[in-house]
């Protein structure tokens, strides 16, 4: 990373820290984006080049970057399994929340009680599956439309938002890595009860000639 590009990143983090303290203290829909800017010595112009909505600093804080799961799967060998690449995949997302543990909890903190941020930030976490279920389609050579591609990838985002919850809502948090070994290690286990479409008049009987 270049001068410019650090420079830019510490402009970025002191603006979303600035706001992150700012709804803390007084609360988000108390809090303009004027005083944000006052907060980090930026000018309201600097403000909106980095951050063109209050909500964005909430979800484009450098605290919420989480590897990318779909660029870490395309890192992988292509020869590794797709299962093990996958997992690695999710380690690296988490390992990357583990390292600001304490800054992601804030910011989800805020995010619980902020409508607008929390409603986009499931729009980013829809983005991020379809990525990753093109990633495994590619990866895979088949549509990506494929139901075991897309229930793939859901499993993957479904790990991952686990292992995130559990460690807010642990007495002893721990690592979010630890989390998801256990979230998977329980879907791979015979523990899970999967729902089941009970039979209607319309279904054959289990083992009954269709017709």
């Amino acid at each position: 990373m270049g001068l410019r590009e650090q420079k830019a990143q510490r402009t970025r983090t002191a603006i979303a820290d600035a706001a992150l303290d700012l709804f803390e203290r007084q609360g988000y829909d108390a809090t303009p984006m004027e005083q944000i800017a006052e907060a980090a010595q930026v000018s309201p112009s600097t403000l909106y080049r980095y951050f063109p909505t209050k909500d964005a600093t909430l979800l484009d804080h450098p605290g919420m970057d989480l590897a990318s799961l779909s660029a870490e799967l395309g890192r992988r060998p292509a020869d590794e399994p797709l299962a093990e690449a996958l997992g690695a995949a999710v380690r690296a997302a988490l390992e990357q929340a583990d390292a600001h543990a304490d800054q992601l909890l804030r910011l989800r903190r805020q995010l619980d009680v902020t409508p607008v941020a929390r409603a986009r930030l499931w729009d980013l976490w829809h983005a991020q599956r379809t990525r990753l279920e093109d990633a495994i389609a590619a990866r895979a050579g088949v549509p990506a439309g494929t139901l075991w591609v897309q229930l793939s990838a859901h499993t993957c985002l479904l790990v991952v938002q686990m292992a995130l919850d559990r460690v807010r809502a642990t007495p002893t948090p721990g690592s979010a890595v630890a989390h998801a070994a256990e979230v998977m290690a329980g879907l791979a286990g015979p523990d899970v009860v999967l729902p089941r479409l009970p039979p209607t008049a319309d279904d054959p009987l289990p083992g009954a000639p269709a017709g």
